[in-house]
């Protein structure tokens, strides 16, 4: 644990490694009688990190237009480039994450009742989604390739792939992908902070969620029903919806 807070990562990784070991002296506990090495107080705050400033943010609504634009114009090119705009169009009108976008299947949407079920890989958590009239539009399209049960079927295989030792690499691939999209719209997706020896994510795929909640708070949209959709209690909610406090206040 010393070690690893000299080695410059993130809050969140450092807790990440030090549950994985606790982890591993827990399950190996039944053949040995000492106390758990890895307990909680080797854990950081994530409140070590409050004044770095660099936070996910949601994309406003002439962004979140500029995005739709450089996907329909053929002179911007990144792979499987028709599926990708399908997955940024799940994510900017369900709120989903990239992995639950990719990987939806056909017999999780109902076009003639226009609702998506949605069953989150992080979560496990089920949800069900109105399609909205922009998204019904593009999965209507997405059709014409249907190959198997993958709305995208191309960018689904690229996210599944393995290395030869089993790794998952496709997830980063894919997410390359997405970054390439938000640099044309001249955005740098992460900053470089000091003393970190990662950059920081300030807009990814993961900002359209952000932005979904934005929304939703400003169209009036009660929170139960936007949590509902998120499939979590979620912190983003609270993010976008504590103007209510104050309007009250």
């Amino acid at each position: 644990a010393k070690h690893l807070r000299k080695t410059d990562i993130a809050v969140s990784t450092h807790n990440r490694k030090i549950k994985r070991l606790r982890k591993i002296f827990s399950t190996l506990s039944d053949f040995r009688d000492d106390e758990n090495p890895f307990r909680t107080i080797l854990f950081r705050r994530e409140r070590e990190e409050q004044d770095i400033g660099v936070r996910r943010s949601a994309f406003s609504r002439e962004q979140e237009q500029q995005l739709r634009e450089v996907l329909a114009d053929d002179t911007h090119q990144v792979i499987n480039k028709p599926e990708i705009r399908v997955v940024y169009y799940l994510g900017m009108y369900t709120g989903q994450r990239l992995k639950d976008c990719v990987l939806l299947q056909w017999h999780s949407v109902d076009m003639e009742r226009r609702r998506i079920w949605v069953k989150q890989f992080k979560t496990g958590k089920e949800v069900t989604i109105p399609i909205a009239d922009e998204l019904f539009e593009v999965l209507h399209l997405a059709k014409a390739w249907q190959c198997n049960n993958y709305v995208c079927p191309k960018t689904a295989e690229r996210y599944n792939r393995l290395d030869a030792d089993g790794k998952n690499i496709g997830n980063n691939l894919v997410n390359l992908d997405v970054l390439r999209v938000i640099r044309w719209i001249g955005i740098e997706p992460s900053l470089p902070v000091p003393g970190r020896k990662r950059r920081v994510t300030q807009y990814g795929f993961h900002s359209l969620r952000h932005t979904f909640a934005s929304h939703c708070a400003e169209a009036g949209v009660p929170k139960a029903v936007l949590l509902s959709i998120l499939g979590t209690d979620s912190e983003i909610a609270d993010k976008y919806y504590t103007h209510i406090g104050e309007e009250a206040q």
